[in-house]
């Protein structure tokens, strides 16, 4: 059921701009309309890069996955450096 809706948010914008040459068929979006849809795409490459490089390892750790302590509890995983 989330990926029918991660498809359906992807789908949205098409959608959208189908509904508006639907609605009018002889008008072309205008140059700042552009502008700001390339502004926003930019802007989201951006971010993406940026949270990419944040929440990376550093490159001598190593992940240890969640797992079960003695007492039955779960220790969540955790970066460690590399032994």
């Amino acid at each position: 059921m989330p990926y029918l809706l991660e498809f359906l948010l992807f789908l949205l914008p098409f959608a959208a701009y189908a509904l508006w040459r639907r609605f009018n068929p002889g008008i072309e979006p205008g140059s700042r309309l552009m502008l700001a849809a390339a502004a926003g795409v930019l802007l989201m490459f951006l971010f993406a890069v940026w949270y990419g490089l944040s929440v990376s390892m550093r490159p001598h750790e190593v992940y240890v996955p969640a797992r079960l302590g003695p007492d039955g509890r779960v220790i969540p995983g955790q970066v460690e450096p590399r032994r």
